[in-house]
C-alpha cells in the first residue's frame, strides 16, 4: 500500500511485518500496549498462513492487524466447504488495534482495507473477525466497510463477515 496522508503532513504506510525483522521489535510494544499479545502469538494447525500488517505513521508503528488464512469451517471443527470442486478459504482477522492517540484518523480503516485486498489476492472468498459486544468503534468501522454481523451463540461476542468479490475460478455463470 502506498503512503497516505494522516493528521495533516503525517504519512501512513501499511506493510507486512515478519517476526525476524527489526520492525517486528518496534511493533511489539504497540501489541503489548493494546493487550493483543496472545492473539498475535496464537497458532493452530488449521492456519494455512499468517500475515501481520503494521501501520506506520512517519515510520513509527501505531497499529497492526493479524489475519490467518484457513479453510472455511475448519476452525469450527466442521469439514471444509467445497464449491465447484474447490475448497473455499477465508481470511480471519484475529488481532487488530490502533494506539488510542492515533484513532479516528483512518488508520484502522486502512489496515482493514489492506487485509481485504490481500485476502482477495490470496483467493479467499471472505474476511471474518470477531469482536466483543459493545465495541462501538469496531462496529462502526466494520459496518462502514460493508461487513455483515452475526451474534455468537457461544459467548458474548459478534462475528463480522465480509464477502469478497468473486475470486478466480469461482465466478458465477
Amino acid at each position: 500500500m502506498g503512503p497516505e496522508a494522516v493528521k495533516g503532513e503525517s504519512e501512513l504506510v501499511i506493510i507486512e511485518v515478519f517476526e525476524d525483522s527489526q520492525l517486528w521489535q518496534q511493533l511489539w510494544p504497540v501489541v503489548e500496549a493494546l493487550g493483543q499479545e496472545n492473539y498475535v502469538q496464537v497458532q493452530a494447525e488449521h492456519f494455512r498462513a499468517s500475515h501481520i500488517l503494521a501501520a506506520l505513521v512517519n515510520g513509527q508503528p501505531v497499529g497492526f492487524l493479524r489475519f490467518v488464512v484457513q479453510r472455511l469451517g475448519e476452525d469450527e471443527g466442521r469439514p471444509p466447504i467445497v464449491f465447484r470442486e474447490q475448497t473455499l478459504y477465508e481470511a480471519k482477522i484475529i488481532a487488530f488495534g490502533v494506539l488510542p492517540e492515533e484513532r479516528n484518523l483512518g488508520i484502522g480503516r486502512s489496515l482493514q482495507q489492506e487485509a481485504m485486498r490481500r485476502a482477495k489476492a490470496l483467493n479467499c472468498c471472505q474476511v471474518r473477525s470477531r469482536s466483543a459486544y459493545g465495541n462501538d468503534a469496531n462496529y462502526h468501522l466494520k459496518i462502514s466497510l460493508g461487513f455483515g454481523i452475526q451474534p455468537s451463540l457461544e459467548n458474548d461476542s459478534v462475528y463480522f463477515i465480509k464477502a469478497l468479490p468473486a475470486v478466480d475460478g469461482l465466478k458465477s455463470n
